[in-house]
């Protein structure tokens, strides 16, 4: 099994959504997957392995801080302007 310091970080999943579909989208994804990762953490079968706990709860971390954090608007990945070409 990988090792959580191996995982690749949510970010790189932001960005290209970012890209491909807007920040409104990818807001709505992030704050969608985090219930899904959080009723797992809560009730599901991998949430309570021990190889995966840690996994959803990074993920989690990482969503939600980029949930609180400010977006500048003259980021190419704020999804403002025309959609990028990925």
């Amino acid at each position: 099994m990988t090792s959580i310091a191996e995982v690749r970080p949510e970010s790189e999943r932001i960005e290209y959504l970012l890209r491909r579909d807007g920040y409104e989208k990818t807001r709505k994804w992030v704050e969608r997957t985090i219930a899904i990762y959080r009723a797992e953490l809560d009730h599901g079968h991998q949430g309570s392995d021990p190889g995966y706990r840690p996994r959803f709860e990074k993920a989690v971390r990482e969503f939600e801080e980029w949930l609180a954090s400010p977006r500048d608007t003259n980021d190419s990945l704020s999804g403002h302007g025309e959609r990028a070409r990925v």
